[in-house]
């Protein structure tokens, strides 16, 4: 994140846009990423193969990524 303000004044969009960016992209990545500790252990418990999690879980990956590429234009367009 202390890379995201300099960034984000560079860029020209503001802090909070930034922070926004920087979240939605942090809970994607934890979702998916299979060194993820959260996410193995739970898909251990469950008895759930890391590939199947990805078969299950990419159209709803991609829904996820639509709504926060529309998310993300707004809080632009309005400087949120």
């Amino acid at each position: 994140m202390p890379i995201m303000a300099p960034l984000a004044d560079i860029v020209g969009v503001t802090r909070q846009t930034a922070v926004l960016a920087f979240q939605l992209g942090d809970g994607f990545t934890n979702i998916i990423v299979p060194t993820s500790a959260a996410l193995m252990g739970t898909l251990g418990a469950a008895r759930v193969e890391w590939g199947s999690w990805i078969k299950f879980i990419w159209k709803f990956m991609l829904l996820l990524f639509i709504m926060a590429s529309v998310v993300m234009i707004i809080a632009v367009f309005i400087n949120y």
